[in-house]
């Protein structure tokens, strides 16, 4: 019973020390990302549901007379999610 209490307590305090500090993210400014027009997301997610994947859409801001504006600039299928309340 003492090795098990042991090997609980070493494992849980192992997983708590960390030295490394948290990742930080950093905002990259693109001029180069384009924004996909109407047509081309339609046609994206056509065919993520045509292939029984679900559409998930990466999104950039832009701003437009001083105002910031979401833009599509990715589309990528994703597998579905099986959970019963999904459905």
């Amino acid at each position: 019973m003492r090795t098990y209490i042991l090997l609980v307590t070493l494992s849980l305090s192992a997983c708590a020390t960390g030295d490394d500090p948290p990742a930080r993210q950093k905002l990259v400014l693109d001029r180069e990302v384009n924004a996909m027009s109407r047509n081309e997301v339609i046609n994206a997610i056509s065919e993520c549901e045509h292939s029984g994947t679900r559409p998930v859409m990466v999104y950039s801001k832009r701003k437009i007379s001083n105002h910031t504006t979401d833009i599509v600039v990715d589309v990528t299928c994703a597998p579905r999610y099986n959970a019963p309340w999904l459905r």
